[in-house]
């Protein structure tokens, strides 16, 4: 049958072959727990107000209201074919996350229940279960992408980023908690008083929302995002796939860079943005792969079978080829991916370290030289950019974009003229740096896995 947007939500017994159908209806009937859990969860909603003791009475008619929503939702969603009321579990435990921002919850008991219940309902709704009719739509079909040495929907891949977003979700969080004044103080081990003032500065303030929160509700996103869909997800749940890295790769690349201009916009650098714009910016490298992967599924379902993109997106394709990977005993998987991990570090090539080294001395320069002015703020910018892009570029899928410094180099180069200074160290430690950095740009390293027909594009 042909598939439409509206097939995601509905569906009626009878529109697939009767295999598919058994398999989703067994499917359904081993996870239909999940949805008894949540009814239990909406009742806890609902009593939450009471207990708490709720100061803002739209945080009050929030958790009543939801909570009988998610009672209702999950006796409908009981239904193997309500793939609609299955979804709507979903969103509603996405809206507890934007509930407390947008209502400005005075209470931490109501923010930090909400997001507890919102990611259990996520959990129970699309992680344990998988995407609702996941056994209607989805096909047979590799776990590794043809052409691929490995497969980057592997819980290696995603166990890094799970963890990094874990630490970002509780670092946003606290400094969250003090934008809502649930706690007086904030902790800044390096620049004393800077995370205080950056928090309650006019471009913190010109947020609708904290943006602190804003934060913890993005990496609370990509924890579950990492966890949902299995090995297999770059071809059955390419949606997910895509949502992730957009969440990490260009939303990461969009808070770092408002980071990094703190002291320009600001005044002050704040420790606990830049561990948080630090835990974005590892993030990426382990992303870009199983996006790769999945555009080139959704390419060749377009090529091939002539579907389109807009459908591939959704209900997922196949590809001919490529193997089907064994999974791994769990016990063994954390103490692997470590090795793993630490393995490709001490294998990433040594001049991205070298950029990433001349990039903090940009930044650094400055202080310990003794000037100021434009070009320290252009310094402190350029530093910031150069290490960004050297640490993407870790990645084989992005180590073009290395080239990019040869830009960063050329700015370095110019900008005493460009910008002026009286300061001839200034001036001649930019033109070293940025000689280093053309030098550094060109060196492209070993590039030891395979990943189809975009290997010619690794330069």
């Amino acid at each position: 049958m042909g598939l439409t947007f509206s097939n995601l939500f509905f569906v009626k017994k009878g529109m697939f072959p009767e295999e598919k159908q058994h398999t989703h209806e067994e499917h359904h009937k081993k996870v239909s727990w999940v949805y008894y859990s949540t009814i239990v969860l909406g009742f806890w909603l609902i009593a939450a107000p009471p207990t708490f003791d709720y100061e803002v009475p739209a945080m009050v008619w929030n958790d009543l209201v939801a909570g009988f929503l998610l009672i209702v939702l999950s006796y409908l969603a009981l239904k193997p074919y309500r793939l609609w009321a299955q979804w709507c579990v979903v969103f509603l435990g996405v809206w507890l996350f934007i509930a407390p921002m947008i209502f400005w919850a005075k209470e931490g008991a109501g923010f930090l229940n909400d997001y507890i219940i919102g990611t259990l309902v996520v959990a129970f709704g699309i992680i344990i279960p998988g995407q609702p009719g996941i056994k209607l739509f989805a096909q047979p079909g590799p776990n590794v992408p043809p052409g691929w040495s490995y497969n980057p929907s592997s819980w290696n891949q995603r166990v890094p980023v799970i963890f990094f977003a874990w630490v970002g979700f509780f670092v946003a969080r606290y400094m969250g908690a003090f934008q809502l004044g649930y706690i007086d103080t904030v902790w800044d081990p390096f620049f004393g008083d800077g995370t205080r003032r950056v928090l309650t500065s006019d471009v913190s303030h010109s947020f609708p929302v904290s943006d602190a929160t804003l934060g913890a509700f993005s990496y609370i996103l990509d924890v579950l995002f990492g966890y949902a869909g299995g090995t297999h997800r770059w071809r059955t749940m390419p949606w997910v796939v895509i949502l992730f890295g957009i969440m990490i790769i260009p939303l990461g690349v969009v808070s770092i860079t408002l980071v990094i201009l703190q002291p320009v916009s600001v005044g002050y650098w704040c420790t606990l943005c830049l561990t948080s714009a630090t835990i974005s910016l590892i993030m990426i490298p382990f992303t870009i792969d199983e996006v790769l992967a999945t555009a080139q599924m959704m390419r060749h379902e377009k090529k091939v079978r002539g579907t389109s993109y807009w459908t591939s997106l959704w209900f997922g394709g196949t590809m001919e080829g490529g193997e089907i990977e064994e999974k791994k005993n769990p016990e063994t998987l954390i103490g692997h991916t470590v090795k793993e991990s630490f393995r490709d570090f001490l294998h990433r090539p040594w001049n991205l370290f070298a950029i990433m080294a001349v990039g903090l001395w940009v930044m650094v320069a400055p202080a310990v030289l003794g000037y100021s002015g434009s070009i320290e703020n252009s310094n402190n910018v350029a530093g910031a950019l150069i290490i960004t892009f050297a640490v993407i570029a870790m990645s084989e899928v992005a180590r073009s974009l290395r080239f990019i410094h040869i830009l960063f180099g050329l700015w370095l180069i110019a900008a005493p003229w460009i910008m002026g200074t009286d300061h001839n160290v200034a001036m001649w430690s930019g033109v070293a740096a940025g000689i280093i950095l053309i030098a550094l740009s060109f060196p492209k390293g070993k590039i030891e896995d395979q990943r189809g027909g975009f290997d010619k594009y690794i330069k």
